[in-house]
């Protein structure tokens, strides 16, 4: 594997040229870089940013099918929406979640139905068991190439997680191979990962509702009507958006969130749920982390959309799919501004905390040092105490802080909702 090595340095070059961020300058440079092809069990494997998008690309090289992962990203359904919030009184923790992918709450859902929008077959295999479930892994890696394995992100070594994390990171990646004590890993990273088997044992049995799931493709190589796959997935993404019934799944979530977040008096306003210390550092840190870092790709999926929608202007010859591309691409440096607004660098515990998330994925994905990611991790838990001891600010600047933060979402929420009715006159 060699044709990955340098991303690095190529993503450093590239923040200090444009002022990017990490997350959005691997995301441009990662879309550029070849695709290896040094050894038969790897040489579909491709870096990345969307774990599901990603894994179902991979399988779909393999069988000589090459989409970018924005294209395939936007015709898996593209973007979602999801805000949640939660408070354990007795263990004085809180704890806040924002997704921006279609359907992040079900990556099985999410997959089958990207498989059946593709024409392809999936297959999925189940066990109960850790012997049954490397019985199925070894059969279908056999008889069908790269699989996409369920797994407890918290329980891989090569992330170096807390162990507070083990249960609580739903997570799939792509295994390419198996020998008698190990396995060849694809995980965003820029090449594959070794993993020791009964690692990889625990962290796919670690969620007991996985039932240490696969999923493989079918054979048949399929015939893609591109044109037809784009309006599908754009269809899909905006009838999401608008028609389900539960708020926290559509664009409502956002106008909520920005109600809760400053001067609301209900039970789960932020004001009680995150007040100064801890628990508004986690807060905040999480609205940084999941907007940039959490397999959004930066700006909470929306340039990854944008780009997808560029893309498809191409393939449908129809330039209305490029000028709203554009448009999502501003909202992914306004997602992106949101994020780093809620952790000011003028503010050095939260400009250290910044740095210490882009070095973690930094490391995580070119697959350097489990210490050094280790001691990442040690040095963000040292800030939550921190925090928890000496907040930065004050109760009257963190009331500033969130009241700043809440017309940025509602800025957002607005276009938003603009850019979804624009997109739905494309289908309609």
């Amino acid at each position: 594997m060699t044709a990955q090595k340098h991303l690095k340095q190529f993503i450093r070059a590239r923040m200090a040229k444009t002022g990017e961020s990490y997350a959005a300058a691997r995301r441009q440079v990662i879309s550029q870089a070849p695709p290896t092809a040094e050894d038969t069990a790897t040489r579909c494997h491709r870096p990345g940013d969307v774990p599901a998008a990603v894994a179902l690309r991979v399988l779909l090289a393999h069988q000589g099918v090459e989409l970018t992962e924005a294209m395939l990203f936007g015709i898996a359904g593209g973007i979602g929406a999801g805000v949640f919030a939660f408070l354990y009184e007795k263990e004085d923790f809180a704890s806040f979640f924002i997704a921006g992918r279609h359907q992040w709450q079900d990556d099985k859902a999410y997959l089958d139905a990207a498989c059946n929008r593709l024409g392809v077959t999936a297959i999925v295999r189940e066990s109960p068991t850790a012997r049954g479930a490397e019985k199925q892994l070894r059969e279908l890696l056999n008889q069908a190439g790269p699989v996409i394995a369920w797994i407890d992100m918290g329980s891989l070594p090569h992330r170096a997680m807390p162990p507070v994390f083990s249960g609580s990171g739903y997570h799939v990646v792509t295994i390419y191979e198996l020998s008698d004590t190990s396995a060849l890993v694809g995980d965003l990273t820029d090449e594959p990962v070794e993993i020791p088997l009964a690692q990889l044992a625990e962290a796919r049995g670690r969620i007991k509702k996985f039932k240490n799931r696969l999923l493989a493709l079918g054979p048949a190589r399929p015939a893609l009507d591109l044109p037809n796959l784009v309006r599908s997935g754009v269809r899909v993404c905006h009838h999401l958006l608008t028609t389900c019934k539960m708020k926290n799944f559509t664009l409502e979530a956002f106008r909520i969130w920005a109600e809760r977040i400053y001067g609301g008096k209900a039970k789960d306003s932020w004001e009680r749920v995150f007040p100064p210390g801890h628990r508004l550092w986690r807060g905040l840190t999480s609205v940084y982390d999941f907007i940039e870092h959490y397999g959004t790709g930066g700006g909470l999926c929306r340039p990854m959309f944008g780009k997808f929608l560029t893309e498809a202007a191409l393939v449908t010859s129809d330039q209305r799919f490029a000028d709203l591309g554009k448009r999502y691409a501003q909202l992914g440096k306004a997602w992106t501004s949101l994020a780093e607004a809620a952790l000011p660098a003028h503010i050095p515990m939260f400009k250290k905390a910044r740095e210490l998330f882009t070095r973690r994925n930094e490391l995580m994905f070119r697959g350097d040092s489990v210490d050094k990611l280790r001691a990442t991790w040690e040095e963000l838990e040292s800030l939550q105490v921190q925090a928890r001891e000496r907040f930065p600010l004050d109760v009257g600047q963190c009331a500033e802080l969130r009241r700043g933060l809440k017309e940025r979402i509602l800025g957002l929420y607005q276009s938003e909702e603009e850019a979804l009715r624009a997109l739905g006159e494309l289908v309609t």
